[in-house]
């Protein structure tokens, strides 16, 4: 798919890496770019598996590792020389990062002038906070989200996932991509500028659009909807279900699925606007039902009854599903000292394009091996090198 395509990439942790292995996915060779201690990605402290880290084992999936000394001027050169064959260079170091190493776009475009260069940062590269320190709870509080997300008298939760993290990324990604079509029409590289924080109020799609328009707050309700009711988890037996009966034929369906005929001409449930205004009076009712059954028992009403419904599965439920599996979203890489590691992987489906399936790389596993084939380097080139500590190679000896 992106056979050809050649990126470095000097990610850290989440939102820069995980560009990078969205386009590994997709056939692009991603040489990984890392100081002697690594990404921080690697830091097994955290998310810690053997001795390695869940989010290195995942994010850093099928590229390859490159030990430099970026500060130094060989390790410099040797970057500037693998700029001069790349199409894209990805990063998310603060803003200014790039420019005390000599490492800019600016910089670069000297050297290759269809470069593209993406930064990704939380607060982006102008402004006034674009110096401010940001990590994805940061950011998904000053976006707004946490604002939205929980319960109506609890306190602000954070999204689950890391978002602020992976929304950056996938916007980095598909920047990449445009970026790479407008070159292929035009003829030249050009630099990108992604935040966190403006990829985050993006995704706050409509909200955002009813607030700025109308002035009206969102606030928070748990599981349900501003606008529509019902549509929320509610408690069974053991677990919850969520019901989005979102169209009047689907609170039609509902009510006959619980056997509550009289929910369909009552004037406090007739339509979904009633059913908002009596939010109140509506949900009680509908928790009473949801109560008598289990989980399982539920959903098998709910679907015979075509009612779009769910369980609200735990990460076990869900990686033991049978639909899941059989969408092949779980899938297991050969790792050089853990062995087998199981994934979820891209959930792009192709017609006629095969994701290839490698294992997150050992520190600097492809070093020599990059300079050999790039660069022309020979085995005395790369010998002086690591002795210098310019360059640091892994081998599995």
């Amino acid at each position: 798919m992106l056979d050809g395509i050649m990126i470095l990439e000097l990610g850290q942790v989440i939102a820069g890496n995980f560009a990078g292995v969205i386009l590994a996915d997709l056939g692009a060779e991603i040489i990984k770019i890392e100081p002697r201690w690594g990404d921080t990605a690697r830091n097994a402290k955290i998310a810690p598996l053997g001795d390695e880290s869940a989010i290195h084992l995942f994010m850093n999936r099928g590229k390859k590792s490159v030990v430099m000394d970026m500060k130094s001027e060989r390790g410099r050169q040797i970057f500037y020389d693998l700029v001069k064959q790349a199409d894209v260079v990805i990063d998310n170091f603060r803003p200014g990062v790039m420019a005390r190493l000599g490492i800019d776009h600016d910089t670069l475009k000297q050297l290759n002038a269809d470069i593209i260069t993406v930064s990704v940062t939380g607060f982006g590269e102008t402004g006034p906070l674009k110096d401010k320190a940001a990590f994805d709870l940061v950011v998904q509080a000053y976006s707004g989200h946490m604002d939205i997300t929980g319960d109506p008298d609890g306190p602000p939760a954070r999204m689950g996932a890391p978002m602020a993290d992976i929304s950056g990324g996938i916007y980095a990604c598909i920047s990449i991509l445009a970026a790479l079509v407008g070159r292929e029409r035009n003829g030249t590289g050009q630099h990108v500028d992604v935040a966190m924080l403006d990829s985050l109020i993006h995704l706050l799609s409509y909200d955002a659009l009813d607030h700025l328009t109308t002035g009206k707050e969102v606030g928070r309700h748990g599981s349900a909807h501003a606008h529509m009711v019902p549509w929320q988890a509610f408690a069974t037996v053991d677990g919850y279900v969520v019901v989005a009966a979102r169209d009047e034929k689907f609170w039609i369906n509902l009510c006959d699925a619980i056997d509550r005929p009289d929910l369909k001409t009552d004037p406090r449930t007739a339509d979904n606007a009633a059913r908002v205004a009596n939010r109140a009076e509506v949900v009680p009712i509908l928790d009473a039902v949801f109560r008598t059954k289990t989980k399982a028992e539920w959903i098998e009403i709910l679907d015979r009854y075509d009612i779009p419904s769910a369980p609200v599965n735990s990460l076990g439920d869900v990686f033991s599903d049978e639909h899941v599996r059989s969408r092949g979203m779980v899938q297991t890489y050969e790792h050089p000292t853990l062995g087998p590691i199981s994934f979820s992987p891209s959930p792009m489906k192709f017609s006629d394009w095969t994701f290839p399936n490698e294992s997150a790389p050992m520190l600097g596993e492809q070093t020599f091996e990059v300079l050999r084939e790039r660069l022309g380097y020979d085995d005395a080139d790369l010998e002086t090198l690591e002795a210098d500590e310019v360059v640091v190679n892994w081998t599995s000896g």
